[in-house]
């Protein structure tokens, strides 16, 4: 049916009303909805103390007050230690579900697994609730089949695994030649390759530097 707008006036109204409703809906347009775009609506306040005044800064709601406090363990049980703390609530709190649905699942509830499940689940095993730079990696290294000594120490962890710097640490081959061929086929001084020094690198060189050899 098509509205016929210079006879029903009531039709234009109901119209106006409803494009108005859907500009007031955006996200980026629609704060006195208490939407945040990117977020979502804020959690229901219905059991929340009625004096808005006591977490909000008047004229602007989507901002706290300055001095606004809450002991997440006390009220929830969970305690917010290290960057979660400074973490906004509503990348917890938001309309993707209950919160306690992501928590169970551990710490991939919230962040994506960049390691694509290669690694151990346990992710305090590299990562601390201060920072996610891993921590810790020469000593986990030392419980591989091939502990970092000397130089290996110092290298960064993609010369080795090509995949590491988005999260992918595919075990490799840890033969000397893997690494160092180039290092190996550009020597003259004794030339390698001619003199058949393939491989069995350890009987002249040690991890903490290729150069000098030891006889």
């Amino acid at each position: 049916m098509r509205f016929r707008f210079r006879r029903r006036p009531i039709a234009i109204a109901l119209l106006s009303a409803i494009l108005l409703a859907c500009a007031a809906a955006r996200p980026l347009t629609g704060k006195q909805h208490r939407w945040w775009a990117g977020f979502g609506p804020v959690l229901p306040h219905d059991s929340f103390p009625a004096d808005c005044q006591l977490c909000h800064v008047g004229g602007d709601w989507n901002k706290l007050k300055s001095d606004f406090k809450f002991n997440h363990l006390a009220n929830t049980g969970f305690a917010l230690n290290g960057a979660h703390e400074q973490a906004q609530c509503l990348r917890c709190h938001n309309d993707r579900g209950p919160v306690a649905i992501f928590h169970s699942q551990g710490c991939t509830g919230c962040h994506e697994d960049y390691h694509y499940g290669d690694l151990d689940k346990d992710c305090t095993r590299c990562h601390t609730e201060q920072t996610w730079r891993p921590v810790g990696q020469i000593a986990l290294h030392d419980r591989t089949r091939f502990p970092l000594l000397g130089a290996h120490t110092l290298v960064a962890c993609y010369r080795c695994h090509p995949g590491a710097r988005v999260g992918n640490f595919i075990p490799v081959d840890t033969e000397c030649v893997t690494c160092h061929v180039d290092d190996r086929n550009n020597t003259t001084n004794p030339p390698h390759i001619p003199l058949g020094f393939v491989d069995n690198c350890h009987e002249c060189h040690v991890p903490t530097a290729w150069v000098p050899a030891v006889n």
